[in-house]
Parts: structure tokens; sequence; C-alpha cells
């Protein structure tokens, strides 16, 4: 039997040469095919060869370097040395607590890269309208006109559609419910399935995607954390970096009183393995560093005569 060498598809003749040292009762035969295994593996140059970890740095030490996306939160950027093409980031929070919000945020600070929106829970003109009736001009981004399905088949071809008219290199998702197959039985794996596939496409169309996340029935006094992720641990087994957002609160006479003053914390984070908490302020639909916004405040009181 003559063995392939080079680039040639490896599987067909390794399971002929399986087969054939199976069936060979001589030991004679079976040393001769042995060696010829051994002769086109070590001639084997196939783009999966294996390789040792210091000839991959200097195959890396030539590439150029990685572009980072960087947000302009000081504190965020900081922790995760900035967005990197190819993510997929999670961001997560009870309900009504700025999750779709905080997103906007991001695309208000990260319009140069175009962004795509596909918002299934709440529609783009609504998310518009809300601008518009602060008198302001809504953020940048691109959307489509309609949204007749969720299938991430359908989700890849806007992936596409964005590049190759729009250049966009982020994408938000809102949210990762929609896009999730139904299924009666093992819902988890069908989400940790649903995950796996949208990483697959952020490495395929080189784009960093944003998935919004709902969380289990949680108390709103206390900060959630990756174990009160909706339905499946593999939301955050599957996901780059998780964000999750947790609004300050306390009571009052019996009653939880919700304040503006907002916990970003940065739960999993797999490039760099740092975490870490940002407080920041949300006002006038705006997200800001807490010590950025207070000192706002202090300027404003300033200008008015304050002491």
């Amino acid at each position: 039997m003559n063995l392939p060498n080079g680039k040639l598809a490896v599987p067909k003749w390794f399971i002929d040469l399986k087969g054939e040292l199976h069936d060979l009762t001589d030991e004679q035969q079976k040393t001769e095919s042995l060696a010829r295994l051994e002769e086109a593996y070590k001639n084997y140059s196939g783009e999966d060869r294996v390789i040792s970890s210091l000839e991959l740095a200097e195959q890396i030490k030539t590439r150029p370097p990685i572009p980072k996306i960087m947000t302009g939160i000081t504190k965020l950027d900081d922790i995760l040395g900035g967005f990197v093409s190819k993510q997929l980031i999670v961001i997560a929070a009870p309900t009504k607590s700025g999750k779709t919000s905080f997103c906007i945020e991001l695309t208000i600070r990260l319009k140069e890269y175009n962004p795509l929106w596909l918002p299934f829970e709440e529609p783009a003109e609504e998310l518009i309208q809300k601008f518009l009736e602060r008198k302001e001009n809504p953020p940048l981004f691109y959307t489509p006109i309609k949204l007749p399905t969720s299938t991430l088949e359908w989700v890849e071809k806007k992936i596409i559609e964005a590049k190759i008219k729009y250049n966009s290199k982020i994408v938000f998702i809102d949210h990762l419910h929609f896009i999730v197959p139904f299924s009666a039985e093992r819902n988890d794996l069908m989400i940790g399935q649903t995950m796996r596939e949208l990483k697959k496409l952020a490495k395929q169309w080189d784009v960093v995607i944003f998935i919004i996340s709902h969380l289990k029935k949680t108390k709103m006094i206390m900060q959630p954390d990756l174990e009160d992720l909706r339905d499946s641990s593999f939301t955050a087994q599957e996901a780059d970096t998780v964000i999750m957002l947790w609004r300050k609160n306390s009571k009052e006479n019996g009653q939880v009183v919700i304040t503006n003053e907002v916990n970003v914390s940065i739960q999993a984070n797999r490039r760099t393995g740092k975490t870490g908490n940002i407080s920041m302020v949300y006002t006038d639909g705006r997200f800001m560093e807490k010590s950025l916004a207070e000192d706002k405040e202090l300027n404003e009181y300033a200008g008015q005569g304050w002491s």
C-alpha cells in the first residue's frame, strides 16, 4: 500500500493502514506497515500538523498586534484590556436594570465600529423614540427594517450584510432566548449549542458579538452572579466575557427603592482572567463612571454658585 505524504488528506490512508494492521497476523508484515506509518507521519506537513509551542510563539510574534476596542470607560478598559474581535460577550442583569441601556451606551461610545443591532425584544423604533423624546439625536447603529425571524441562519445573513454594506465590527443581540430553538426538553443544552454557534459566527466573520441574557428570578437587593444566569450554565461557559449589572437599592418603610447607582461587574474574563467592579451612575439615559459623575455634579454646582 502506498502512503501519501505532504498535505494530502490523512484520514483515508490512516484508516486503510489501521485496517491492514488489524488484519495482518504476520509480525514482520506488521513491523513493515508500522515503519511506513512512521515514515509518513515524519514527513507530514499538513495544516493540522503537530508543532512545538515555541514554534507557535514565533509565528505569533510575526503577526500584527490585535486591535483593541476601547470604550472610554476607564476601569472597564483597564479590567478587560479592551474588547477584541471574535469575542462573544454576555451582558446580564435583573429585569429593568439597564441591560439594553448599557448596550446603547456602548453603541454610542463605539460608533466608529458601525454597530449592528438585532433588537428582538424592544424594537429599534422604540429605542430611537426615547432619544427623540429627550430632544436628542439617536446613536448611530444599523438594524434590519423588519425582523421576520430569529434563526441563527438569519442572524448570520444580517451580520454578513452589515459587514459588506457598513463594515460593521460589533453586533448587539437582544436577547439570547429569542434565538434559542424552543425545546421542551433540555433547554440548557439548546442554549449551550446556540452560544457555541454564536461564538463560531464571531470568529468566522471577525466581529465582537454582545448578547443580552436574562437572569433567573433573583432578589433585587443582592448583586447577581454567574449562578443566576437563566436556564443554563453554558451561557457563562461558552462566553469570553460576562458582564453583570446591578442597580443598588435600599429598603425604606418596607419598600425597595431603586437608585441610579449601577455596579458593572466583570464576572468572567477568558482573555486575561481579570475581574472586578465598576461603580457607575445611570442618568438622563447615559452611563457614567461614578467618580466622573460626582465631578460633573460638583462642577455644575460650582457654576451655579453653590458651595
